[in-house]
């Protein structure tokens, strides 16, 4: 059983379907790509799974629990935890305190079980933040920021992480580092839902590769079926030569 399973989704904005019979499985210890065209219906489906949008029809369960009714915050009591696109961090805070914004609430939650230094102390030492956790927010460089947002997840202990275009900003530098983190967190046992524009990280760090295209699943497979899948490259990766990893 995947840890983290999406069964028939589907999601109507007034007479537009933005989600068509959905599926989707992720396990732990992996990394699962899901990408595809702007407008294909990927943060919607992000939306779906983290309780902020409800589905026309269809069903979210992660360990095997329908999540159906569970508000977000409830999500991420059982061990979800989301990034969005847009860095939305505390810019007067310095990048610790960001994290422990989010630990303490966690703690909250939890009922005081673990220190919120403890959490963030671990989440720092797992992303590298060391160096720059001690600067203000509004002072880090985007691939920083982008290591603090990813952090401030990862305080809260999930089982299941979805990452929304993390690498945005980033340089080559800075996306093989964050590469090299997300093989980490697999080889902990996490399951990480990708949705990236970065199709060399994605065929880099990918086991299973979920393809979206006007709502609807137009592939499934590894990264080297879906290098050579024609609709996948006719909808969205154009020439395979353009997309060796």
């Amino acid at each position: 059983m995947a840890l983290l399973d999406v069964t028939g989704v589907s999601v109507k904005f007034g007479g537009n379907m933005a989600l068509t019979d959905v599926s989707l499985a992720v396990e732990s210890h992996t990394i699962t790509g899901l990408i595809g065209p702007n407008g294909a219906g990927k943060t919607t489906l992000f939306n779906v799974i983290t309780g902020l949008q409800d589905p026309l029809r269809g069903k979210v369960a992660m360990n095997g629990i329908n999540l159906d009714g569970f508000a977000p915050h409830d999500r991420s009591q059982r061990g979800m935890a989301r990034t969005f696109q847009r860095i939305e961090l505390f810019g007067s805070l310095t990048a610790r305190e960001n994290l422990q914004v989010g630990a303490e609430i966690k703690r909250a939650w939890d009922g005081g079980e673990v220190r919120a230094g403890d959490r963030v102390d671990s989440a720092i030492e797992l992303i590298g933040m060391a160096p720059f956790a001690d600067l203000r927010a509004d002072r880090l460089t985007t691939g920083q920021a982008r290591l603090v947002e990813l952090g401030r997840a990862l305080v809260t202990r999930p089982k299941v992480l979805l990452l929304d275009e993390p690498a945005s900003g980033l340089d080559a530098d800075e996306t093989e580092y964050f590469a090299k983190i997300l093989r980490g967190l697999a080889k902990v046992g996490m399951a990480v839902l990708l949705v990236e524009h970065d199709i060399p990280l994605v065929m880099k760090t990918c086991h299973t590769i979920y393809v979206l295209d006007f709502g609807k699943v137009i592939a499934v497979g590894s990264p080297a079926e879906i290098r050579q899948n024609q609709l996948v490259i006719d909808a969205y990766l154009g020439a395979p030569a353009e997309v060796e990893a």
